[in-house]
């Protein structure tokens, strides 16, 4: 059949028949550029390396669609001789062209490829240059990417921070893991769920990590948290779970749900009854009254205090709990000490038992939020949140300024959860304090949600910061939106 006759159903048979020959000569078709497009699509979805140096001549093509679409097709084909041509084509094209080469070049591969591909991550002008070339190095999974990936974590760009977490986890260097731990502070909530997700496909993710994202302000990042505990299968997560379930978000308590069904089936398979733990669990906590109502309350809470320094982390996580329970003030220093224990179960539950001590609580919390120690410092402030002592307010507003992001959310958080009496504060901080306070100020004023602090949210569109700005468009629809829902 004579080229100029090659029509598109030809083509069409020629990819089903396989047949390389007729598609390639399909390439040359000198006045439908439609054939000449289904061709080297065709090619490439057959992944022949036969035909990829005809494909490279349709580089040349007139039609800037054909020339996208052989890109396109050499990345799906994956041969490594095509990624210099590909790269020196380049000069002649638009952004547009350059989009399908990253992607292509991510599918090929090679050291060309990643050299180029690290070119554009660490010096091209374009975000989404950025983020695709970051992309790209991750599904490659050449080493030589891990430090330019570490330092993208920290581009001006979410979608860039996001797309270098995922990669680092893609490739699994160990020695990315420090900076996706701190890429967990991020203020996107997409960058610091990417990271999670990242250090546990690594391996490289702690307990007490994934308790922190238990708590984060964003959802997203709660219910991966949730997701990684099903997977990691461990009992020690159980109480953390049970506590999910009263999440705010319905996605979170259905991840919870999941996770929890996943590990107590585990447990069921491999240790006693269901039913037996409960009755020894039930059994273990009347011994234990039974021993508290014998010694009295006030040896126990002393027996109980020194049991905080005990090398096993089960003893001193069983003791905070029992301290909580028994709402002893004389417990309050040594479980603010405990805030730091090295074991992080140990530490959420000494501010979960700081929590239900309450107001005798209220003022050494309110000095822990000026410890070193940043995982003092969020929990203090979290603790502070649940009690809703009205001597916390100001300390928490001023921990809005916090160095550390996740501090600085845990704080806002709290301060939603005081409500009327926040609200005053609040909107003087909004006016008054630095960007990051301006920030987490109106982001609090949207967590609780009264009409009063739309005008202050309005005038704060107008500010200098960007990241103002966002948070107050943010807490003025959600306010809108909530009076909306409840019909006023």
């Amino acid at each position: 059949m004579p080229i100029f006759k090659i029509t598109e159903e030809d083509v069409e048979r020629y990819k089903k028949e396989r047949n390389i020959k007729k598609l390639t000569k399909s390439i040359y078709h000198p006045s439908d550029s439609l054939v000449r497009y289904r061709a080297i699509e065709a090619l490439g979805q057959l992944e022949d390396k036969s035909a990829i140096y005809d494909i490279l001549g349709a580089l040349e093509d007139e039609e800037e669609a054909v020339r996208q679409m052989a890109v396109y097709s050499l990345g799906e084909i994956g041969d490594k001789r095509a990624a210099d041509p590909i790269i020196e084509r380049l000069q002649y094209e638009d952004t547009a062209f350059q989009e399908i080469v990253i992607y292509a070049l991510g599918e090929i591969g090679g050291e060309k490829a990643v050299e180029y591909l690290i070119t554009v991550l660490e010096d091209d002008e374009y975000d989404d240059m950025r983020w695709r070339a970051a992309e790209a190095l991750g599904k490659i999974g050449n080493w030589e990417s891990v430090v330019p990936l570490i330092i993208a974590l920290k581009d001006r760009n979410r979608e860039v921070r996001h797309s270098a977490a995922d990669a680092l986890g893609e490739i699994g260097a160990s020695r990315s893991t420090e900076y996706l731990i701190e890429a967990l502070d991020d203020e996107s909530w997409q960058v610091r769920k990417c990271s999670l997700n990242s250090l546990f496909k690594m391996d490289e993710i702690s307990f007490g990590t994934i308790l922190d994202c238990l708590h984060d302000v964003d959802p997203h990042v709660r219910e991966k948290a949730a997701q990684i505990m099903g997977r990691i299968d461990d009992e020690d997560f159980i109480p953390y779970l049970e506590d999910m379930l009263f999440d705010e978000d319905d996605d979170v308590q259905k991840t919870a749900i999941i996770s929890l069904d996943k590990i107590k089936a585990k447990i069921k398979r491999k240790t006693t009854p269901r039913e037996d733990r409960l009755l020894k669990a039930k059994q273990s906590h009347e011994r234990l009254e039974d021993v508290i109502e014998k010694i009295g309350q006030e040896k126990a809470v002393h027996v109980l205090i020194e049991a905080l320094d005990e090398r096993d982390p089960d003893t001193r996580h069983r003791a905070v709990e029992v301290l909580g329970e028994l709402k002893d003030p004389k417990a309050v220093a040594p479980l603010i000490n405990a805030l730091k224990d090295e074991n992080s179960s140990v530490q959420w539950r000494a501010s979960e038992a700081l929590e239900k001590i309450k107001e005798p609580a209220v003022l050494p919390l309110i000095e822990a939020l000026k410890d070193e120690n940043d995982g003092v410092r969020t929990r203090a402030a979290w603790s502070l949140g649940e009690i809703r002592d009205v001597r916390a307010i100001e300390p928490l507003i001023a921990t809005l300024d916090d160095k550390s992001a996740t501090v600085r959310w845990k704080a806002a958080l709290s301060l939603g959860k005081f409500k009327t009496p926040a609200i005053k504060p609040l909107l003087k901080a909004l006016k008054e304090g630095n960007p990051i306070v301006r920030e987490k100020a109106a982001e609090s004023l949207g967590e609780i949600g009264d009409k009063i602090a739309i005008e202050s949210l309005k005038s704060a569109l107008q500010d200098d910061d960007t990241h103002v700005r966002i948070s107050a468009a943010d807490a003025i629809k959600k306010i809108e939106t909530s009076y909306y829902n409840n019909g006023n």
